[in-house]
């Protein structure tokens, strides 16, 4: 008995030996094989991505403001002080990542690269975020700004800034569930609670924002706060941005760089869904029918990627559409506040003077969404007019010039060459020609994306709304409305004098 007890023992010691060996070497050579990106692309990893988790836990504990919070709310709640430490314990050890460049450029990096090439065809202009980059004074903190139109945003933006910048996120409920929690620390980013009422919470989320502010951690943040339900920008959400203007308070020589970044999506993801909620849902899921969502997404998505990828054996696999990124140049907060420094100015003033900085950094971010071919296409559609090639062709073409005279981003891929190789020397004549070759290239491509997804018909030349889902359409429609001065508008009167695509229509005709 004993003499199988040491065997047993002994083999038991030989493979812990073992694993512990090949882990050792695996996660050298990837982390290898992670430092050697981060310098062949020369990313810049600034010194706060670093901060140890242990180390940030103790500083927050120890902070005044924090310490202040916790003696106010033990009074106000009548509880003892190390009960209301513990609370504060719990929530620094929610929201601080655990930041590993394994993780990013080895496991995130082939994550994004699979999940966006499988997906989509990323139109991104690296040359954007370069000059934006170059544009940061030295030694001020780039803070992305976002707007956010579907939950694939945290993973088609780590994707086109991936050789950039790593980014940390300010990440929702809904990926605090295993194991997406544990990727999104490990990534960087930190959790945020919608919703929560304990003051105590918002001051350590406070102050953990400032403290990598102050350090010169490069974040991003989404500044609608929520995911739009009907294709417009929503109301700006100040309160992390006034949490980062904070940062302030501790080094009022700290200056801060809001990089603009807009996105845009042939396809949405949650389309459905969002535009069903605009449509009546009484109520918003709640955390746990999240929780749940997200769980039923985990379980479905080995089969739906096991699905595509036979697809793509077969070559039968065919991508959404375009998901498309525009940065645009920084703006500093003390441009911004035209020298006002927000951080020290009395409550009562500070909230409507940030409040209205929200609303001028959306204005910023408004202007770098991307027009994509599915929301031109579907603009045009809605507009004024016969729904006939000929007559949505016409509209096409005068919508890409009207967007291209206001500085609008046109996000238009590899299935869209430029002409201007061959200048004909005749003003407007090449501007002409390419706004043409795009406009005929976006009725065909987008007509086809949105008769696959049984959003319009096309019948003898003729497009036609399917019913039921004009909501769709209008939802893409919107995203670019805000480009044009009287964008919404346009749309809108149409559909109350009964103009555009109309109703009904089967089949496919011959285009």
């Amino acid at each position: 008995m004993l003499g199988w007890t040491l065997t047993i023992a002994g083999g038991l010691l030989g493979y812990e030996l073992l694993r512990f060996a090949v882990l050792r070497r695996v996660r050298g050579r990837l982390r290898e094989g992670a430092l050697a990106y981060v310098r062949r692309h020369q990313v810049r990893l600034e010194a706060a991505r670093f901060i140890d988790r242990l180390w940030l836990r103790e500083g927050l504990l120890v902070d005044p403001e924090i310490d202040r919070a916790m003696i106010r709310a033990a009074e106000e709640q009548r509880l003892p002080l190390a009960t209301v430490r513990m609370r504060v314990v719990e929530y620094v050890d929610e929201i601080a990542p655990a930041f590993s460049i394994t993780a990013y450029y080895r496991v995130a990096a082939v994550l994004a690269r699979l999940v966006v090439n499988l997906a989509y065809e990323v139109v991104f202009d690296r040359r954007e975020v370069v000059a934006a980059q170059a544009a940061v004074p030295p030694g001020a903190v780039a803070v992305y700004v976002i707007n956010h139109r579907s939950n694939a945003d945290y993973v088609v933006l780590s994707y086109g800034l991936l050789r950039h910048v790593a980014l940390s996120y300010a990440v929702g409920e809904w990926a605090r569930v295993w194991p997406l929690d544990v990727l999104f620390r490990a990534f960087g980013s930190y959790f945020v609670r919608r919703g929560e009422t304990d003051k105590l919470y918002h001051k350590v989320l406070e102050r953990y924002v400032q403290r990598l502010v102050g350090q010169g951690g490069v974040t991003g943040f989404f500044i609608e706060g929520g995911l739009s339900r009907d294709g417009l920008l929503r109301p700006p959400k100040a309160g992390l941005l006034d949490y980062i203007i904070g940062a302030r308070r501790d080094d009022p020589d700290l200056e801060i760089a809001f990089v603009p970044v807009g996105l845009n999506f042939d396809r949405v993801l949650e389309d459905a869904h969002l535009t069903a909620e605009l449509q009546g849902r009484e109520r918003k899921p709640s955390a746990p029918e999240k929780a749940l969502s997200a769980l039923r997404l985990l379980v479905r998505l080995p089969v739906l990627v096991g699905a595509n990828l036979v697809r793509v054996a077969l070559r039968a696999h065919r991508k959404l559409g375009y998901a498309a990124v525009s940065v645009g140049p920084p703006v500093l907060l003390s441009e911004l506040s035209d020298g006002q420094d927000l951080a020290r100015l009395p409550k009562d003033q500070r909230r409507p003077a940030i409040d209205a900085l929200a609303h001028r950094l959306l204005g910023r971010v408004s202007r770098q969404v991307p027009a994509t071919p599915v929301c031109l296409l579907c603009y045009a559609l809605l507009e004024a007019g016969e729904p006939t090639d000929d007559a949505v062709f016409t509209r096409l073409q005068r919508l890409l010039a009207e967007l291209r005279r206001v500085g609008a981003p046109v996000a238009l891929g590899a299935a869209f060459p430029r002409l201007r190789e061959a200048e004909s020397g005749i003003p407007g004549l090449d501007a002409a020609v390419d706004d043409g070759h795009e406009a005929q290239m976006v009725l065909f491509l987008a007509g086809y994306a949105l008769e696959r997804r049984g959003l319009v018909g096309h019948d003898r030349g003729v497009f036609h709304l399917r019913p039921g889902r004009e909501v769709l359409v209008r939802y893409y429609a919107n995203s670019i409305a805000h480009h044009l001065p009287d964008g919404l508008e346009r749309i809108a009167a149409a559909a109350d004098a009964g103009g555009g695509a109309g109703g009904g229509g089967q089949g496919r005709g011959g285009r």
